[in-house]
């Protein structure tokens, strides 16, 4: 009897190993092979270059493609704020982030860069996951962007535009930059490369201001009512080569601005952008406010303000010329 147990036992433990083999091989050749749809990073190199939506995004340009509109401000008395934060946070601050904003029932837009979604597509997962939308902030959150020139505007917000879509299979719809004036020109850039429009926050909250309730408190009761307040993260974006071999070789200054670069101090390495976060959304309810999508906001044909500066001067100009006219003419009438 305890021969033939034996056996038995050996049987079955026999055919437990093989059912076990079985299920490794078939999750290894059917179910991790889905994780294969979206490729690693050395994989999709090539393919977030656009070449063809660079291409498309040219095309439009060429035949005149309207300005991307500007999502601004709320007229006062909705009692509503929006919250976009810009740069994509590493993965434990993003999901301290998430927490804070699921806590508080608020809403708020993701401003990430192609080369970090690239590097941390777990983070970009995370955060459509908890239902958050993602911004176009150029593949390096590159600094004064209407300044540099219209092929590389287009090559840092189609890349992004490739990288973000293949990453989350969402594309983004808005448009941010540090330190950057919305011009014509940008703006119809903006639109040629897929995005209708482009955030212009009014409240930008410094790191190390809401040390606690009270500073909070302090801070939100000088926030208007209908406020677009952007966060910054700060993540520093590592420049790498298109290509093996290929050295980028264009000056630091290029690079998405440190707090340094901001006139901003440096923060602490125990501080916690969540921990502000939390204490902002504390005081914003505390005076009522909903934060709300900034997609319900107001989207208006932008006009730059020394574009309006410069149309007032015409417009005066022509009004005295035709002054002077209208006296010249009564003078010569006398």
């Amino acid at each position: 009897m305890d021969g033939l147990s034996y056996k038995k036992i050996a049987v079955i433990a026999g055919l437990v190993i093989l059912v076990v083999c079985g299920c490794l091989v078939y999750l290894r050749d059917h179910v991790l092979v889905e994780n294969r749809d979206i490729p690693e990073l050395t994989d999709i190199s090539a393919a977030y270059q656009a070449k063809e939506e660079i291409a498309t995004a040219k095309s439009k340009l060429e035949e005149g493609i309207a300005p991307a509109e500007v999502i601004t401000t709320l007229p006062a008395g909705g009692n509503c704020v929006a919250i976009v934060i810009d740069g994509l946070p590493d993965r434990p601050l993003a999901a301290r982030m998430v927490d804070v904003l699921q806590k508080h029932h608020a809403e708020a837009t993701f401003f990430v860069e192609g080369q970090n979604a690239a590097d941390d597509v777990e983070t970009i997962r995370l955060l459509r996951d908890a239902g958050f939308e993602l911004g176009n902030y150029t593949f390096v959150g590159l600094a004064g962007f209407d300044k540099v020139s219209q092929d590389e505007q287009l090559q840092e917000l189609c890349r992004t535009q490739k990288i973000i879509s293949v990453r989350s299979a969402f594309i983004p719809t808005l448009f941010r930059a540090p330190r950057t004036v919305f011009t014509d020109a940008l703006l119809q850039t903006v639109h040629a490369s897929g995005l209708p429009y482009a955030v212009k926050e009014n409240v930008r909250v410094s790191r190390h201001l809401l040390i606690d309730d009270a500073a909070a408190d302090a801070y939100v009761a000088g926030i208007p009512d209908g406020s677009i307040i952007a966060i910054p993260a700060n993540r520093p974006v590592e420049r790498k080569a298109d290509t093996e071999g290929k050295i980028d070789e264009r000056p630091a200054i290029d690079m998405k601005p440190t707090i340094q670069d901001s006139g901003e101090q440096a923060p602490m390495e125990t501080e916690d952008l969540a921990s502000e976060l939390d204490r902002l959304l504390t005081a914003l309810e505390k005076r009522g406010f909903k934060v709300m999508n900034v997609n319900g906001f107001r989207k208006i044909r932008y006009i730059p303000a020394n574009a309006a500066v410069a149309a007032e001067q015409t417009a005066s100009a022509v009004s005295k010329d035709a002054a002077e006219k209208t006296q010249g003419g009564k003078a010569d009438g006398q």
